[in-house]
């Protein structure tokens, strides 16, 4: 039998970030793997987690990718300097939009402001963060005064008009979210309401990779992140992935590659770092490898991934046939 589709369907584009587990996090039932852009994505985390570095990083990568800007809508402050490492360490070359205004909702119609304008190629936006928003009304009101709903309302409006916007697939909305445990229930939950939930595209937990007497961090402050896509309009849902943080650098895909090759078992960590019988070193010192931009250094990690791939897609077509 066969389906035919009348009208313009919007084709689903994707970017290769060169992040192995967090491109294949994205796969859809035909095997593309890739992130999709062009869709309104919430990124959510508990306090401290990178949540923002993460997003920066991102965001600079689809940027590069599409050749256009970026517009930040603030309503937590940022370090400037420490942004600008983060963009460029991505590979971003642009203009970065800075929008914080008296009142949150005027941050917010900027925001959109900004996107909607083509000639600035305002490819991707970033909201930091909704838990963070205060309406007029609960601004202005006295602190005993019940303000229940009033964000989840305005977070609401605001999503409505984004996904409108992005309708186009040209430009990508990342908002980023505090997450709290459910009371009485298991889970986390993030604050905005349920509206936003269910017309972004794409939703993503974060936290700090956890090992055995704590969480997973390097003398310099360097740190693993593991996430889950907890829903994706354009494909699987409930994969997971890893990325390396390099601290004062944002996502490092040289250390990331390291550790994707570690959970894959490609290469093997007892006191140093082996692929077969060659040895890299102790990962501290792997870590300084990546802050010195050495990055001939990561060439056999990003060969064996390679490798990898080649085998699962040669796998997966003997599967088909």
């Amino acid at each position: 039998m066969t389906i035919k589709i009348i009208g313009q369907v919007p084709e689903v584009k994707r970017i290769m970030t060169g992040l192995h587990s967090f491109d294949r996090a994205f796969i859809n039932a035909d095997g593309d793997i890739g992130f999709p852009i062009g869709k309104g994505i919430e990124l959510f985390g508990q306090t401290h987690v990178g949540k923002s570095t993460i997003v920066y990083s991102l965001a600079g990568m689809i940027a590069k990718e599409l050749e256009g800007n970026i517009a930040l809508a603030d309503f937590e402050g940022f370090d400037p300097n420490f942004l600008k490492v983060v963009l460029n360490n991505s590979g971003f070359d642009g203009t970065l939009y800075y929008i914080q205004r008296n009142e949150d909702e005027e941050t917010l119609d900027e925001l959109m402001s900004a996107l909607r304008k083509t000639k600035d190629n305002y490819c991707v936006g970033i909201v930091d963060s909704i838990g963070a928003i205060s309406p007029i009304s609960e601004a202005e009101g006295s602190l005993g005064e019940a303000n229940m709903g009033r964000r989840a309302f305005l977070m609401a409006q605001f999503t409505r008009k984004g996904m409108k916007l992005l309708r186009d697939n040209t430009r990508t909305l990342f908002m980023i979210n505090h997450a709290y445990p459910v009371i009485g229930g298991r889970g986390m939950q993030s604050p905005g309401g349920e509206v936003k939930k269910y017309l972004l595209s794409i939703r993503i937990q974060v936290k700090r990779k956890y090992v055995s007497g704590g969480y997973e961090e390097y003398p310099d402050g360097s740190y693993v992140i593991t996430g889950q896509v907890v829903k994706n309009r354009w494909g699987l849902k409930d994969r997971t992935f890893h990325l390396f943080v390099l601290s004062g650098k944002g996502i490092s895909r040289e250390l990331t590659a390291v550790y994707d090759c570690l959970v894959l078992k490609l290469a093997k960590k007892d006191r140093v770092i082996k692929i077969g019988d060659k040895s890299f070193g102790y990962l501290k010192s792997i870590v300084d490898e990546a802050r010195a931009g050495n990055t001939d250094f990561f060439q056999p990690f990003f060969e064996l991934l390679s490798q990898h791939q080649e085998t699962e897609t040669i796998e997966d077509q003997e599967v088909a046939d």
